[in-house]
C-alpha cells in the first residue's frame, strides 16, 4: 500500500493544469475570432475595389486589344495589296529606281502618302534587295543607323523560308527611343525572292496615340519584348518585360492591379495595368481587432480560472498519467485514487488499454504470419515454359547461327539474373522495361516477323514503382494464348499516370477467350479467389491487392475471336518512388 502511494504521489501534476488548459482553449477560440474578423474586414475593405479594378483592367485590356488589330489589320493590308507588291517589285527591277527621282519611286510614294492619311498611327518604309541594300526609304538620314540596317537585315533572313502572302514580324529598339514593330514582307520573282518591304510601326506616336488613356498598359511580343508601354520604368534590360499574368505588380513604391490576354493569332500578350494604391485605414482597422481581441481575451480567462478551480487537481493529474502513456512509456497504467468520477475512468482506460494491447498483439502476429505465408506461395509460382522454349531456341541456333546463339545465352543469363535477384522486390517501371525488352527480344528470335510488340510509355510512369516481374507473366499469357488458331500475333503495352494511379494495358488481337471463361475469371479477380483457375493473373493480381491497397490490381476485357486486355492498376499514393 505505501508502494502505491508513493508511485502515485510520483506522478501527480500540478495544480491548475486544467485551469491553464481551458484558458489556452478560450484564447485559441479569440484569437481564431479575432483572425476571422481580421479576414471579413480585409474581404469588406478590398472585395469592391478588386471588383472595380478587374473590371476596368478587362475594359482598358479590350481597347488595347482593338487598337493593337486594328493597327495589325492596316499594315498587314497594305503590304499584302497587289498595287504595293507590283510598285515594289517596279523599284526592285527598274535601275533608275536607285535614284528618288524616277518614275517607279514617285509613284510608290504617292501610293504610300495615302495609305498614310488613312492611319492612325504613322509607319515609315523601307525597301532592300535580296542583298540587304537599301532601295528606298521614307527613314531620314538621322535614322539610319548602321543598327537598324543590320537588323533589318537580320530579320529579312529570318523571312527567306516565307511564302508569297506570309508577313514576318518583329520589334526593332534602339537604346533610348521607344520600340518599333516592324512588318517584313519579301517580294518574288520567277526565280525567287528579289527583296524585301519593311514597315515600322511608330512606337512614339502609338504611345502619344494611347497616352490620354486613364490606364497603364504593356503590349509585348511572344518573347517579351516590348511593343507598346505606358510607363518606361516598367521594362526590364533589352526592353523587356517580366510582369505577371494576373494580380499585383509593384514598381518601385508604385502598386498595379495587373491582368493579361495571349493573343495567338498576333503572336502578341497584352497587360493592361489599373494604378492600386496601398490603403492606410487598414492599419488602423486591424489595429482596433487587435484592442478588441485582447478584451475579449481577459474576458475569458477571468471566466476559465473562475469555473476550472475546483475540478484542476483530478483533471492535471489525469493528463499527466495520459500524457506519460501517449508520450514516454505505452506500458504505463494510470494511477488515481480520487474516489470519484475521475477514479472511475482511469480504470476504463487501464482496462481499455490491456484489452487492446491483447488484441494488438495477437492481429499483429496474425498479419504478419499470414501475409508472410501468403507472398512466399505468390512468389513461388512461376511459368517455366518460358526457359524451355529459349533452351530449345538456343539449342537450334547452336547448330545454324553460334554468334546469334551466344547472344541469346547472353540475354538469357540477364534475364535469369534478374528474375533470380531476392533482394530487390520493387522496382521502377523503366528498369522493369528493360528487362522486358531482353524478353521481347528472345521472343522475337522465337516467333520472327509472325509476332510484333509495340510499347508506348508516358515518361511521367517511368519513375513508377511496381513488383519486379510484374509484365513478363502477362505477356507471355498473351503469346500462349494468342497464338491459338492464328499465325500472326500483336501485342500493345501502354503506360499512363491518371492523379497517383499507375495504368498498364497489355493487349492483344489474338482470339481472346469464351466469355462465360471470361467472366468467371472477371470474378476471381475482382473476389480475390485463391482457388480458382488462372493461376498466373490471380496469383499478379493478388499480388498487387496484397501490397498497394484495394485499388490496386488486374482487370481484364475480352472480345471473343477479337483480342484480349489486361489492365494492371498499382496505386503509388504512399509508396516510396525510386528516380532512375
Amino acid at each position: 500500500m505505501m508502494h502505491t502511494q508513493t508511485t502515485f504521489e510520483s506522478h501527480q501534476t500540478e495544480p491548475g493544469t486544467f485551469q491553464r488548459r481551458l484558458q489556452q482553449s478560450a484564447m485559441k477560440k479569440i484569437m481564431l475570432a479575432v483572425l476571422l474578423s481580421c479576414f471579413l474586414f480585409l474581404v469588406g475593405q478590398f472585395a469592391l475595389t478588386l471588383a472595380r479594378n478587374e473590371q476596368q483592367a478587362v475594359s482598358h485590356m479590350e481597347l488595347l486589344e482593338d487598337v493593337l488589330r486594328r493597327l495589325d489589320e492596316q499594315e498587314r493590308t497594305f503590304l499584302l495589296e497587289q498595287e504595293t507588291e507590283y510598285m515594289v517589285f517596279q523599284i526592285l527591277t527598274d535601275r533608275a529606281a536607285t535614284t528618288e527621282d524616277s518614275d517607279a519611286v514617285d509613284r510608290f510614294k504617292n501610293h504610300f502618302r495615302r495609305f498614310q492619311e488613312n492611319c492612325e498611327v504613322h509607319s515609315s518604309v523601307l525597301i532592300s534587295d535580296d542583298a540587304g541594300q537599301i532601295v528606298y526609304t521614307s527613314l531620314g538620314e538621322d535614322q539610319r543607323t548602321s543598327y537598324l540596317i543590320n537588323y533589318n537585315n537580320a530579320i529579312c533572313y529570318n523571312v527567306k523560308n516565307s511564302g508569297t502572302n506570309e508577313i514576318y514580324r518583329a520589334v526593332y529598339y534602339d537604346v533610348g527611343n521607344y520600340a518599333d514593330t516592324m512588318y517584313v514582307k519579301p517580294v518574288f520573282d520567277d526565280d525567287g525572292i528579289l527583296g524585301y518591304i519593311t514597315l515600322f510601326l511608330s512606337g512614339s506616336e502609338w504611345n502619344f496615340y494611347l497616352w490620354e488613356s486613364n490606364f497603364d498598359g504593356v503590349i509585348t511580343d511572344q518573347r517579351q519584348n516590348v511593343m507598346y508601354i505606358s510607363r518606361p520604368s516598367l521594362i526590364e534590360t533589352g526592353n523587356k518585360f517580366y510582369g505577371i499574368s494576373h494580380g499585383i505588380l509593384s514598381d518601385r513604391d508604385e502598386r498595379y492591379w495587373v491582368v493579361s490576354k495571349e493573343l495567338p493569332s498576333l503572336s502578341a500578350k497584352i497587360y493592361s495595368l489599373v494604378y492600386y494604391p496601398k490603403s492606410g485605414t487598414v492599419a488602423l482597422g486591424l489595429l482596433i481587432l487587435i484592442i478588441m481581441g485582447i478584451i475579449w481575451y481577459s474576458t475569458a480567462r477571468w471566466m476559465a480560472k473562475s469555473m476550472a478551480e475546483n475540478n484542476a487537481a483530478a483533471i492535471g493529474k489525469l493528463v499527466r498519467e495520459i500524457r506519460i502513456i501517449r508520450k514516454e512509456d505505452p506500458t504505463h497504467r494510470i494511477l488515481l485514487e480520487t474516489d470519484d468520477e475521475f477514479s472511475e475512468v482511469a480504470y476504463q482506460v487501464n482496462y481499455m488499454l490491456d484489452h487492446i494491447q491483447t488484441l494488438n498483439d495477437r492481429n499483429t502476429e496474425l498479419i504478419r504470419l499470414n501475409s508472410r505465408i501468403e507472398m512466399e506461395q505468390l512468389t513461388a509460382q512461376m511459368n517455366p515454359h518460358f526457359l524451355y522454349n529459349t533452351l530449345e531456341i538456343i539449342r537450334n541456333l547452336a547448330i545454324f547461327d553460334a554468334e546469334k546463339a551466344g547472344e541469346l545465352i547472353t540475354q538469357l543469363t540477364d534475364l535469369l539474373r534478374y528474375s533470380a535477384n531476392s533482394s530487390k522486390s520493387e522496382v521502377t517501371l523503366k528498369e522493369d522495361m528493360s528487362y522486358i525488352a531482353r524478353y521481347l527480344d528472345i521472343q522475337n528470335c522465337r516467333f520472327g516477323k509472325r509476332f510484333q510488340c509495340h510499347i508506348q510509355i508516358d515518361p511521367c510512369c517511368e519513375s513508377c514503382i511496381v513488383p519486379r516481374l510484374t509484365l513478363q507473366p502477362l505477356i507471355e499469357n498473351s503469346i500462349k494464348y494468342g497464338f491459338r488458331n492464328n499465325m500472326y500475333l500483336e501485342i500493345e503495352i501502354t503506360a499512363v499516370k491518371q492523379d497517383q494511379m499507375l495504368v498498364i494495358f497489355v493487349r492483344d488481337d489474338g482470339p481472346g477467350m469464351e466469355e462465360t471463361a471470361a467472366e468467371a475469371l472477371r470474378r476471381s479477380l475482382d473476389d480475390h479467389d485463391t482457388g480458382s483457375a488462372s493461376i498466373g493473373l490471380r496469383n499478379l493480381s493478388r499480388r498487387l491487392h496484397l501490397r498497394y491497397g484495394n485499388k490496386s490490381g488486374l482487370h481484364i476485357r475480352n472480345r471473343e475471336g477479337g483480342g484480349f486486355e489486361v489492365e494492371v492498376r498499382i496505386e503509388q499514393e504512399g509508396v516510396q518512388t525510386c528516380i532512375g
